[in-house]
């Protein structure tokens, strides 16, 4: 009886599986993945049907996240070790799958002195196998199948995972890749905001919901007169700061864009006038506190903004522009370093 975690050697090249070893995947399973968008989409789907495919009461997936712990991004069936959970990597079974980039398994957790092993056994996972993802020379996670009996696994059920893991963690690569590939077609490389292109796509596909939401063109004061004094490594100091602070002012899941030389453009979903107005407010007021250091001294740094409020049915993003627009080159005309709102849409 296997009663501890072992290491799983890989199969000999060119080796012929037996037709107890082979592996029928559901048509839908290829679909799905056919059908993720990036590779976040991918662990959710194949927690899953790997639950179905390899008959487990409990399947999950890790990924790394620190220097020293992996977290649990995917999970089906039982709960033993939540969704979100950090794992230490070192004294837990899927931290040494991770770490040696070797599949193990064991058939009597209860039995096993790993962190995760107790953990499982102690809600009713008496027996799991732990493959690595795995693609070219780098590990990036693990993933583990549980069942409530002794004695579960065998080295034809490591020899499927581990094929089919293979199979995920190239998938997830190249999903990463082109993720990256993306962001970096999206951003602005200079603040880390997104571009104008990004930007417009991303509002277009937000719509309005609740109270609506806030749009406003942020304009940096004298922005020229700080780069022709200064120089441009200090504009450019001052054009990261500012996206930093946007960073900061804004919500997950708010839309922050340089729009053009020294224009920022943000989209603040579900939020009145009121409360956006306040948002904005305290913009300014980190902004005038936040002084850029030159070789000179301390330069301060201001905008000027113009704010709309959309509520449904939304306007076309090119007259909300317009309608911002307006309303900065109020702000501007006022004495600058102020906020104008655009008067609301007949």
């Amino acid at each position: 009886m296997d009663s501890v975690a072992r290491p799983v050697p890989a199969a000999a090249s060119g080796e012929t599986l037996s037709a107890a070893e082979d592996i029928r995947l559901p048509l839908q399973f290829i679909n799905d993945l056919a059908a993720s968008q990036s590779m976040a989409d991918i662990p959710a789907i194949v927690a899953c049907w790997f639950r179905s495919i390899f008959e487990a009461d409990r399947t999950s997936i890790t990924l790394i996240d620190t220097d020293t712990h992996l977290k649990l991004i995917a999970l089906e069936g039982n709960d033993a070790i939540p969704r979100d959970t950090p794992i230490p990597i070192a004294g837990t079974m899927v931290g040494r799958v991770f770490s040696t980039a070797q599949a193990e398994w064991c058939n009597d957790l209860a039995r096993s002195a790993d962190l995760d092993a107790q953990m499982l056994a102690s809600h009713g996972i008496l027996s799991c196998l732990d493959v690595p993802l795995f693609s070219g020379n780098q590990c990036f996670g693990t993933i583990n199948v549980g069942r409530t009996i002794c004695n579960a696994f065998d080295s034809g059920d490591e020899r499927r995972l581990s094929a089919m893991a293979h199979f995920i963690a190239a998938l997830m690569h190249i999903h990463r890749q082109a993720d990256c590939l993306q962001q970096l077609a999206d951003r602005d490389p200079l603040t880390d905001t997104l571009n104008r292109r990004a930007f417009i796509e991303h509002f277009k596909a937000i719509g309005t919901s609740g109270r609506g939401h806030g749009v406003a063109l942020i304009d940096l004061d004298h922005f020229k007169a700080i780069n022709d004094r200064f120089g441009h490594d200090v504009g450019d100091r001052v054009l990261v700061q500012v996206g930093q602070l946007l960073h900061g002012v804004c919500r997950k899941g708010d839309l922050i864009a340089r729009f053009g030389g020294e224009e920022f453009l943000i989209a603040v979903q579900d939020i009145d006038a009121l409360d956006f107005h306040a948002l904005l407010e305290r913009l300014l007021q980190r902004m005038r506190a936040m002084p850029v250091e030159t070789g000179q001294g301390m330069i301060p740094v201001t905008a000027s903004i113009g704010a709309v409020c959309v509520a449904p049915p939304e306007p076309a993003f090119d007259e909300i522009y317009s309608r911002a627009d307006a309303a900065l080159y109020r702000a501007k005309s006022l004495g600058r370093n102020r906020i104008e709102f655009a008067p609301a849409a007949m």
